[in-house]
């Protein structure tokens, strides 16, 4: 249950959300990213039938950008880990704060980066490796 939903600045919303809200869930439409004002928000994936907690974000972090930039469904759930405030971004809202402030274009690219290595590192440390035969369009599933 979203607590409360108010407008911060011309095309930015603010949610409220309570404790165990799904903010997002893996599989839906979505068109807007997310940045945690305070509190914490969990994110986790169903992967071979269990549900994978992937990390948790807290005050500064973001999530939904994929969804927002490629426009195809949620590859996640969010969840609130207690009363969560988050300035939820549209596509247009993500323009303009690019626009007026660069750096937090560069911000966020760092965080992305930071994310990508971190995933890297995880699969190097899994044991996973793709096998000599796999091609495009193959996959194989992490152990």
């Amino acid at each position: 249950m979203v607590l409360s939903r108010r407008l911060v600045r011309a095309r930015d919303t603010e949610l409220v959300a309570a404790d165990g809200d799904y903010l997002v869930r893996e599989g839906d439409a979505g068109t807007d990213m997310f940045i945690i004002e305070s509190g914490a928000v969990e994110i986790s994936k169903h992967i071979a039938g269990r549900q994978m907690v992937l990390g948790v974000l807290k005050r500064g972090d973001f999530f939904g950008e994929m969804s927002l930039l490629e426009s195809l469904p949620r590859e996640a759930d969010a969840r609130a880990v207690g009363e969560t405030r988050l300035v939820v971004l549209s596509q247009g809202g993500l323009l303009l704060r690019l626009r007026r402030d660069p750096t937090f274009c560069l911000e966020m690219l760092h965080r992305l980066s930071g994310r990508l290595r971190d995933y890297n590192t995880r699969l190097g440390t899994s044991g996973w490796s793709m096998p000599a035969d796999a091609g495009p369009g193959r996959a194989e599933t992490l152990p």
